[in-house]
């Protein structure tokens, strides 16, 4: 469809003063972000009752959480298509039952294949077809001139998922960390169906509406003439992306290169093992836990802040996050003791701030280049490079640490990938095909 053409079909939605509905699904979507994937990420505060308990290395223990990755990963390609044919209610009804599901069964966990088949598949299954995903996909078709902004909203709700761990910390101290597992779950589940089944739609034009952009009645001449003067690569934007197409161009493994470096394995080699290290360094479980969960919210700050992409453009931003989360690792890996506690917070917040401003920009940047009614599987492989790096990351950290007795080498290798990373997407070069909304004039 050309832009004149879309943009016409925009003013068709009537937009009245009432809130678009679309913030309404942008709102349910942060929920969800922060309690599924708290869910994941809590495995970091499991990790070391578990390793202390069964008396496990460190790799085999930090594998329970690959496996689960590596179960996200293969289940993405499989849940674009889904949606793309049954809608994204279903499938997330679907991922919100699997992944409760896994949760409710690991309090029966003994051995390590017990966690693999429920953390690992179940869970790992669950959250792919009821996260990042189908969210993306829903979020591309209600908004496109906001787009930037709905995305860096619905990912500021990872932010909370690690402002979960004090939570998960106490339930684990007051109730163990079975019964833990049991209550995550049946929360879970509780609180998504009724959600999702109100406020999830996958189209506008389900409910008679259309995406967020024009308004009938006015005259638009202006704003359909700005949203042409954006596209630069004009064959490129015309194309209805399909999977075997996207996966003949550069651009497109560029940014299966940029998740598996930066999503995948760099975060989750700090990730799993950050409250583990600072319980080796001294600091106690729960106080580590509270000061690393600051890094939830300032991961919430810098995914509001991303939007200035709409104005800088989407490399300058992801670099300007790439560099603190590198400066967050230089200064986490002089941590020797407890002596300088300021350099737990700095990681933490610092952290948190640039992952949280490159994460819903590497999400826009993949909606920006690949377009069209069928690209929900190219979306789908783009985070199953993610999760295929993320299987990797939290095992490499803990054979790191067995090799070396210390995290100095995974925690400076995930440094380096953050800095392969944000190379990436300079050479993936968004700007080439689309202008962001503050670099097209007037």
């Amino acid at each position: 469809m050309s832009i004149t053409s879309e943009a016409k079909a925009w003013g068709r939605s009537a937009q009245s003063k009432r809130i678009f509905f679309g913030w309404y699904i942008v709102m349910a979507g942060m929920t969800i972000q922060a309690l599924a994937y708290g869910a994941r990420y809590s495995y970091a505060v499991f990790f070391p009752t578990l390793i202390e308990q069964f008396g496990w290395p460190r790799d085999l223990g930090a594998s329970i959480l690959s496996i689960h990755l590596l179960f996200y990963g293969f289940t993405a390609p499989l849940a674009g298509g889904i949606i793309d044919r049954l809608g994204s209610r279903w499938t997330m009804f679907t991922g919100t039952a699997l992944l409760a599901l896994g949760l409710v069964l690991s309090r029966w966990g003994g051995q390590p294949w017990h966690f693999y088949m429920t953390f690992g598949f179940l869970s790992g299954a669950g959250l792919c077809l009821l996260g990042s995903v189908p969210l993306t996909m829903v979020v591309r078709n209600w908004f496109e001139r906001r787009r930037g902004i709905a995305l860096s909203l619905i990912f500021a709700g990872i932010g909370a998922a690690y402002a979960c761990y004090p939570a998960v910390a106490w339930l684990i101290d007051t109730f163990g960390w079975r019964t833990a597992y049991v209550i995550e779950g049946l929360f879970i589940i509780i609180l998504f169906v009724p959600m999702i089944g109100w406020i999830i739609v996958y189209h506008p034009r389900q409910k008679g509406l259309t995406r967020d952009g024009l308004i009938e009645g006015v005259d638009n001449s202006a704003l359909i003439d700005r949203e042409r003067r954006r596209v630069i690569d004009p064959d490129w934007a015309a194309r209805e992306w399909t999977l075997p197409q996207a996966a003949r161009t550069h651009r497109f493994w560029l940014l299966c290169l940029t998740t598996f470096s930066m999503w995948g394995v760099g975060h989750h080699v700090l990730v799993t093992h950050q409250i583990a290290f600072a319980i080796d360094v001294g600091y106690e479980r729960l106080y580590a836990s509270a000061v690393l969960a600051l890094g939830g919210w300032t991961f919430c700050v810098g995914a509001l802040l991303s939007f200035i992409s709409d104005r800088i453009g989407r490399e300058p931003a992801v670099t300007i996050g790439s560099a603190a989360c590198v400066s967050a690792i230089v200064v986490l890996l002089t941590i020797k003791d407890v002596t300088q506690p300021w350099k737990l917070y700095y990681f933490a917040t610092m952290f948190g701030f640039g992952y949280g401003m490159c994460t819903p920009l590497v999400a826009t940047v993949v909606t920006d280049i690949f377009q069209g009614p069928r690209v929900g599987a190219t979306v789908g492989f783009v985070w199953f490079s993610f999760a295929l790096g993320g299987t990797v990351g939290p095992w490499l950290g803990g054979l790191l640490f067995e090799l070396s007795g210390n995290y100095h080498l995974a925690f400076g290798l995930a440094g380096g990938l953050f800095v392969l990373a944000a190379a990436a997407i300079w050479l993936a070069a968004p700007r080439k095909i689309r202008l962001v909304p503050g670099r097209v004039r007037t």
